[in-house]
């Protein structure tokens, strides 16, 4: 039942276009809305007009700023604060009032009877702003002369956040044999989703309904009630087919509110899509950090100590989750060594940008990135081999449980084991003869290591995020709700093969996900969690299930409920070959039996591997090809090996890209958006990534039931730093920024003096 690689049951309507997005629904009547956007990224609204755009044929409506005041909208609340910082929320409204803070800043939007006629009125709105100085770089921001995002404020900072000893750091630092520093640079991507996002907001008597995509339908519907006043039980928030997330679209946007509005104000539904050049200009971005990382090590290599200091930027607004990313997981710099050392400190900026949200991996990608970074550097410049000097420091199986400095404690794993076996697969001691036999040929080959590991499921404790499943098992089939959603994961196969570990159930399974009339309650999918945490909830309802049903089992097998156990997958009475399933049994008996449960796990979980990245570089032109890609990951039990494997092959490629391709950037002096089209946005083509060999090293974890260990955002933890690790490699360099396109391998090669 477990371990079996199953397709996906889900993929049979997709590929014949049953699929059922919000883009699709399009109920008679409805309007369609267009968004007003500012092109400046920062002044004051000198002139609004909208009398021309609202005298249009087939305008229903134009909203502003006035008409959101006169309603009583309130802004986005703040979801995430770092600990123990003071952040002051901002006025974070659908609409910007009296003056814009970024490149595509809502300012207005109008409704009509067609798509057409509603862009037409928007592209009639007359916005004239007296338009002020810019900043978008965190480092920039930070100086004391950076010209003020919020005019009302001192400076741009939002917090200061510091994590462990620095003092103890500083004097490990002073006392090591070798001190490596270097300014890594990790740049802003954004998620780029298949399916811009879309939503379609229907009213119906006094409740509002939204269809849309995203994972965490509930947080959805949260924030939308806070910033409509509404209470929660007037909204109704459903998602069915989601063309990706990756973090982006787990919570409310500024459109959705606007659609709901509107539909509250005209009786009627509203639709809004975003084109792909809005989505560049207004979906969420992340990663983006500035960082001043310092490693000591003795004079045998053993790691010291690691200190980092780094500025990131938040965006014009606080939204919701726009601090996160850059601090949540900080403790994940410890890696998978044995550091007795680690002090932090991070300090969040306004820039005049979108502003930031978690994306696949929320922070732990860039915590990776840092130390694995700096252990490369370090065998680099010290001469020492870095693939010895990793398994000098790492964490050893027989020391686990192990606490690191700053506040993770890892339950289980074989870091060395993950290593060697990755080495192996990858055939890492045939490396030199291959970059010889491309040296022959002109090019330049470079294998890259990386050791991930990464908080899921909650971090050190999964009890402040709990997760719902209700079951109900009777003639009809098996009924299941559960409160994660699912954006294309599988997540409806890999249930159904829970549903048949925990209760034998091979029958027929109908799963509702994605609807806050149907599921009652829920958390959603974000943070590698859902196996864990919905498996949890799916344990529980099934355990209760089993207990119900025992009594009729011992009826039907004529035995006392004493004698009973349930065991692979039916209920048998001890020492004989008796037994009846739940399906059989419900069957006869005509019940049905129900059970629901919303449980947190024990606690999150730590899933890691090892990443070997092997590539080859043209030095005349700096074009690169991946050649091969090895991970050896540790997700605990394997449920579903095929599903997993796509989990990971997703998210190494979203690690890659980044090394290799993404950056968001915006011009310096106006706060433009230079990169708004996938003309300037680089990301990879099927032939732009090679084949990509996993191999499991599991081991177990007590932290849930299942014994699962996250899966969804371990590839890209691990790609990042393999990506550039490999980069490196090829050059003979210690370190180039992200990402590494070919001009700038081109540069650094004639930098080196090593192009012809």
């Amino acid at each position: 039942m477990f371990g079996k690689a199953q397709t996906r049951d889900e993929d049979g309507a997709l590929v014949r276009g049953e699929g059922l997005y919000a883009g699709d629904l399009a109920p008679e009547g409805a309007l369609h809305m267009a968004i007003v956007r500012s092109p400046y990224a920062a002044g004051r609204i000198a002139t609004l007009g909208v009398e021309d755009a609202r005298a249009m044929p087939g305008v229903v409506l134009v909203l502003t700023a006035a008409e959101q005041a006169a309603a009583g909208l309130s802004p986005f609340s703040v979801r995430f604060r770092p600990p123990g910082a003071e952040v002051a929320p901002t006025p974070f409204l659908p609409l910007a009032t009296e003056a814009v803070h970024w490149a595509g800043e809502p300012v207005a939007a109008g409704l009509a009877e067609s798509e057409a006629q509603a862009i037409a009125a928007a592209e009639a709105v007359l916005l004239e702003v007296d338009d002020a100085p810019v900043v978008t770089e965190a480092a920039a921001a930070a100086a004391d002369e950076a010209p003020p995002v919020w005019a009302d404020r001192n400076g741009n900072q939002i917090f200061d956040h510091r994590v462990g000893d620095m003092a103890a750091v500083e004097a490990a630092i002073a006392g090591a044999a070798h001190v490596v520093r270097q300014r890594l640079q990790i740049t802003r991507v954004t998620g780029l989703t298949l399916e811009p996002r879309t939503c379609l907001a229907v009213p119906q008597g006094d409740r509002l309904t939204l269809h849309t995509g995203t994972q965490a339908t509930r947080r959805v519907l949260t924030e939308l009630a806070t910033v409509l006043n509404l209470p929660e039980s007037a909204l109704r928030v459903v998602a069915r087919q989601v063309g990706g997330s990756f973090g982006t679209r787990n919570g409310a946007y500024p459109e959705d509110a606007l659609a709901l509005w509107a539909a509250r104000e005209t009786d009627r539904p509203v639709r809004w899509r975003a084109t792909r050049s809005e989505a560049f200009l207004s979906d969420t971005q992340s990663r983006a950090q500035d960082v001043e990382a310092t490693l000591a090590l003795g004079e045998d290599g053993e790691m010291l100590a690691l200190k980092v200091e780094g500025v990131a930027p938040v965006g014009a607004q606080v939204g919701p989750m726009a601090c996160h990313p850059m601090v949540a997981n900080l403790p994940g710099l410890a890696g998978v060594y044995r550091l007795p050392a680690i002090a932090a400190r991070m300090r969040g900026m306004h820039v005049n940008t979108i502003h930031m949200a978690p994306y696949r991996g929320a922070g732990r990608p860039e915590a990776i990135y840092v130390i694995e970074r700096m252990v490369d550097i370090a065998a680099a410049r010290l001469g020492m081999d870095r693939i010895a000097l990793r398994r000098r420091n790492m964490i050893a199986p027989d020391q686990m449980p192990y606490a690191t400095p700053l506040g993770f404690t890892y339950d289980s794993g074989d870091f060395p084991r993950a290593l060697d076996v990755a080495l192996q697969v990858a055939d890492a001691s045939g490396f030199p003869a291959r970059q010889a036999e491309a040296a022959a040929r002109g090019r330049l080959r470079g294998l890259g290591i990386a050791c991930a590991i990464e908080p899921a499921g909650g971090g050190p404790t999964g009890a402040q995020m709990p997760e719902f499943a209700a079951l109900e098992a009777g003639g009809e089939g098996l009924q299941m709700a559960i409160g994660s959603g699912d954006a294309g994961q599988g997540h409806a196969t890999t249930f159904r093969q829970i549903a048949e570990h925990l209760l034998g159930w091979k029958g027929k399974v109908a799963i509702v996900t994605g609807d806050t009339d149907a599921v009652k309650q829920g958390t959603g999918t974000f943070g590698s969690r859902t196996m864990g945490s919905a498996g949890a909830a799916m344990a529980e309802s099934a355990r209760q299930i089993l207990a119900a049903a025992l009594p009729d089992a011992a009826d039907h097998l004529e035995a006392a409920e004493a004698d009973i156990a349930f065991e692979d997958g039916a209920f048998r009475i001890a020492g004989t070959d008796r037994a009846v399933t739940l399906q059989t049994l419900a069957a006869a008996t005509g019940r049905s039996y129900a059970a629901e449960a919303w449980v947190p796990t024990a606690a999150g979980t730590f899933p890691n591997g090892a990443h070997v990245a092997e590539v080859e570089i043209d030095p005349e032109t700096g074009a690169l090809d991946l050649i091969a890609y090895t991970v050896a990951d540790d997700i605990g039990t394997v449920i579903n090996p095929l599903l997993a494997e796509g989990q990971i092959h997703g998210g190494v490629a979203q690690g890659l890209s980044q090394a290799w391709m993404e950056r968001i950037v915006y011009d310096a002096e106006t706060g433009a958006l230079l990169t708004g089209s996938l003309m300037d946005y680089a990301v990879p083509r099927a032939d732009s990534l090679g084949p990509i060999a996993i191999h499991h090293s599991p081991t177990p974890t007590n932290a849930n039931p299942l014994g699962v260990k996250g899966v969804g955002e371990s590839g890209t933890v691990g790609g990042l730093s393999a990506g550039i690790s490999a980069v490196c490699d090829a050059l003979g360099i210690d370190h180039i920024d992200m990402p590494a396109t070919p001009a700038r391998i081109w540069a650094a090669l004639q930098a080196k003096g090593g192009a012809r």
